[in-house]
């Protein structure tokens, strides 16, 4: 199997001696075991700095925004994040021209216990990127193997009141920290509609109802647009 970590060290480092991108938006390793972390790196020296495994989890084109004034940016993305890159084009928060996507066809996340592979990952059908500059690995597609945890495995065969009552005990565990927004790369309006206050469409309290709004009006947001990468999942 390609060493995917090497090449895309390799690939770093080339593309900043060149000069052809200013900073390369990547993975390093993280102070926990089985974790990665977003590394910004824009010395050739520095691109040993840079990992690949099946921890990186992060979706790191929710950065490409942030850094759009320093140049051209390079970009370590799984297809999934390629995915989420393809609709920020398209909605023009990035410049095509200004990134330089560095990808692969994705073996699958883990969960950080190295044993289960992210649920989203285990129903993932797209394994390689639709496009980029420089494909590590080349063409080969990379079936997905390994066991997953499934919460409700009889959600389908419920009725509509059983299936309600379970989404409500879902959702009186989320404390409305918004960090599932955060990662994700598509929710990127300067102001969100949970913190407007003129009109306040939901309250500051941990109400139900206006928990169920923040989620209902999100889904619908990323209705047509999301990328499937599972950061909002991963972050909660």
């Amino acid at each position: 199997m390609i060493d995917y970590e090497m090449e895309i060290r390799k690939k770093a480092k080339e593309l900043l001696e060149n000069k052809e991108v200013s900073l390369v938006i990547g993975y390093g390793a993280g102070s926990l075991p089985n974790r990665a972390i977003p590394v910004f790196i824009d010395k050739p020296e520095d691109a040993d700095k840079l990992v690949f495994n099946r921890f990186c989890s992060n979706n790191l084109s929710v950065y490409l925004g942030r850094f759009k004034d320093k140049g051209k940016l390079a970009i370590v993305a799984k297809p999934c994040d390629v995915r989420a890159i393809v609709t920020l084009i398209q909605e023009k928060q990035v410049e095509r021209d200004k990134i330089h996507i560095i990808s692969f066809s994705c073996p699958g996340l883990l969960e950080p216990d190295g044993q289960y592979l992210f649920p989203i990952c285990a129903s993932c059908e797209i394994t390689t990127p639709p496009v980029c500059d420089a494909r590590i690995g080349g063409e080969e597609k990379i079936k997905i193997e390994g066991q997953t945890r499934v919460i409700h495995p009889d959600f389908d065969s419920l009725s509509p009141e059983e299936r309600w009552q379970i989404i409500q005990e879902e959702m009186k565990k989320c404390i409305r920290c918004y960090a599932c927004r955060n990662a994700c790369p598509l929710c990127y309006c300067e102001e969100c509609f949970v913190e407007r206050t003129l009109p306040r469409w939901v309250g500051e309290g941990s109400e139900l109802s206006d928990t169920l709004i923040f989620h209902i009006v999100r889904a619908l947001h990323s209705a047509g647009r999301c990328g499937e990468c599972g950061a909002c999942v991963r972050a909660c």
